[in-house]
């Protein structure tokens, strides 16, 4: 935990908007390159043209619309490289806008081929057609050249191994390759830009040229181009020949079983949702003693993943979890509910055990789901009330009371850091489904700031939305921004913690007197420090009907969406914090009664299950299989060393 607030990010609305995601090999290149790498070492100036990419590629057609009606093939030219320029340097940075041409099937090939067109047609106006000809030539033979090395590119990733990812660190040489590559199919290679840039600088150039000179130019122009795509072709089929897989997974499997894991950290779930779902879990199996591995089927996840003493293997195909599931493996964790999750429950050899990524009376916290997964390791006894309330059944004995080892190390009390009082206001998102939409932040969020602004100048506030905010209202999109605005209007310390910031949830606890929130599992951490707690009502709820919903918010201050109470809720929690009595009572149903702390819960119920789970696995007599090494009976020694 930092707890410091001199090392608080900055006010901006930077961040306020959804990120939105590429397909698989794209992100997989993002992570592995990192941010220097994919966007050319960008740096603040090239950083600018990717967010003024619509007024640079605006204005550049507006030139060449004049251009064209004059005939000014200068004016072209300027226009072109402008337009091209700033093209690839935006899509090389994944500038939003470029993200979302590419969505709707305008890549960024096709709109190198757009402009190159354009520039034709400007030097066709002004009366040079050979050599317009010849850049049209040549224009079209690199767009082909382009679209055989997206091809072999995807046929590459679909042949793609499961490869180690080391987050924070330098990945091996074999994932930057491939990383490239996929990098390359996203934005128009350099030989090809470079060869379209000379060619078009000579047309505007040096218009004069003999007509035998044209011909050369248009020769090398499509053989150099053609001839890149073919050899990149060649390098790309060997990268991904048969031998070359088979080598690369029979590394990864040696390495792997050297390493000896003795359980999975399974992680499968929307774009981009490792920075909430599984970083919340890391440290915590950073601290297990036995040796595991972190398992992770989308690469959307894998640029968000914080150091880890564990090997993460990133595993897009279901093949990849069956040979990751090493002859140690005895428990498989599973943090959210995901379709992919079957592929790794069909081993039946291993106790699967579901963590959840968080502890609330969200309904996403009593899934019926849940009776697939071998034991429940919930925080307490309010967790396993909330299943059976749900008419949910499974028997008492697959649960198992663990506490959230996430917050062991969490401050406890009122906050001695000094420095003014200071709320966190951390709303939920709005969930997938509208059942379990309780978030305020569209409808009660930008009210409740600018309350606080202008009723306690004194209070300082700390701004932490869900990372997944907007994800299916826009309207959730427009209130960050809203109150990311207000925050850097009001100066101060205030501070809006956006999606790419390095504070974590649990920091912003260590710097909160209080927090402001909504129905979800961040209610239920913050339990832990025993300080205030407010929770907002944007249903309009009567209060006997919401604690009756969601009885473990009974020891927490009721925010209506009118606002009444909210002066008086301020008053309390700014001086007696008349709940704090009913909280600690309610710390103990909610989180666990464990002597030891719920870090030491958690291993001790682990090396338990294990043992377990080792002679289950002993046991089994046939599974209907092809045997592989996977297969192979437990051995005598290790079944003795368990006991």
């Amino acid at each position: 935990m930092t707890g410091n607030d001199e090392t608080k990010p900055k006010v901006s609305r930077q961040g306020a908007a959804q990120r939105i995601w590429l397909g698989g090999s794209t992100e997989f290149a993002v992570a592995v390159l990192g941010a220097d790498a994919t966007t050319g070492r960008v740096g603040e100036w090239r950083a600018r043209i990717g967010a003024l990419y619509l007024p640079i590629i605006g204005g550049g057609v507006a030139v060449m619309v004049v251009a064209l009606l004059a005939g000014w093939s200068w004016l072209g030219l300027i226009a072109y490289l402008a337009m091209t320029v700033a093209d690839w340097v935006a899509t090389s940075a994944l500038a939003r806008r470029t993200v979302l041409l590419h969505r709707m099937r305008a890549d960024s090939a096709t709109r190198n081929l757009l402009y190159g067109a354009a520039m034709a047609a400007v030097v066709a106006r002004d009366g040079l057609e050979v050599p317009a000809s010849v850049q049209l030539v040549v224009l079209l033979s690199s767009y082909f050249a382009d679209l055989l090395h997206r091809v072999a590119a995807r046929s590459l990733a679909r042949r793609q191994p499961p490869m180690l990812f080391v987050p924070g660190g330098r990945q091996t040489p074999e994932a930057i390759r491939y990383a490239r590559i996929y990098l390359n199919a996203h934005r128009v290679p350099i030989p090809l830009l470079v060869i379209q840039l000379v060619v078009a600088a000579l047309v505007v150039v040096a218009p004069r040229m003999d007509g035998g000179w044209w011909v050369w130019v248009a020769v090398a122009g499509v053989v150099l181009g053609l001839g890149w795509a073919v050899v990149e072709s060649v390098v790309v089929r060997r990268l991904g020949a048969e031998q070359n897989t088979e080598r690369s997974v029979a590394e990864l499997m040696e390495f792997l079983d050297r390493w000896n894991p003795t359980h999975i950290v399974y992680m499968s779930a929307g774009p981009g949702q490792a920075k909430y779902i599984l970083n919340q879990w890391l440290g915590t199996f950073d601290r297990v003693p036995a040796n595991g591995i972190v398992v992770v089927r989308e690469s959307s996840h894998l640029g968000q993943i914080q150091p880890t003493r564990l090997p993460v293997v990133y595993a897009p195909k279901t093949r990849h979890v069956e040979e990751l599931t090493r002859p140690t493996v005895r428990i498989a964790y599973y943090l959210a509910n995901a379709g992919r999750n079957v592929h790794l429950l069909r081993e039946a050899s291993v106790r699967h055990v579901f963590l959840n990524h968080g502890d609330s009376d969200k309904s996403t916290s009593a899934n019926p789901v849940a009776r697939v997964y071998d034991r429940l390791w919930v925080a307490g006894a309010a967790a396993i009330e909330r299943y059976e309330a749900a008419g949910i059944d499974i028997p008492r004995d697959r649960y198992a009371i663990v506490g959230r080892p996430q917050v062991d190390a969490l401050a406890v009390g009122p906050r001695t850091g000094g420095g003014r009082f200071t709320v966190l206001y951390a709303p939920t998102f709005e969930g997938y489904y509208e059942e379990s939409n309780y978030s305020s932040l569209e409808t009660m969020g930008p009210t409740l700031i600018r309350r606080i602004l202008a009723d306690y100048p004194d209070v300082r506030i700390l701004f932490k939305p869900h990372p997944n905010s907007g994800v299916q209202r826009p309207g959730m999109i427009a209130a960050r921004v809203e109150i990311a605005d207000m925050l850097a209007a009001a100066g101060g310390d205030h501070v809006f913690v956006d999606p790419a910031s390095p504070m974590t949830l649990y920091d912003a606890f260590d710097q909160a007197d209080a927090l402001v929130s909504d129905i979800s599992s961040v209610v239920t951490d913050f339990l832990y420090t025993e300080r205030p707690i407010v929770i907002t009502n944007p249903r309009r709820m009567a209060p006997t009907d919401f604690v009756e919903t969601f009885p473990t918010q009974a020891t927490s201050y009721l925010l209506d969406a009118d606002f009444t109470q909210f002066s008086t809720i301020m008053a309390d929690i700014l001086g007696a914090d008349s709940f704090r009595t009913a909280r600690l009572e309610m710390k103990r149903y909610v989180l666990g009664d464990l002597p030891d702390g719920p870090l030491a819960a958690f291993i001790a119920e682990g090396e338990r299950l294990a043992i377990e789970s080792a002679h289950h696995a002993a046991g089994i007599r046939n599974q209907f299989r092809v045997k592989t090494s996977r297969d192979d009976s437990l051995n005598e020694s290790e079944l003795s060393q368990d006991d």
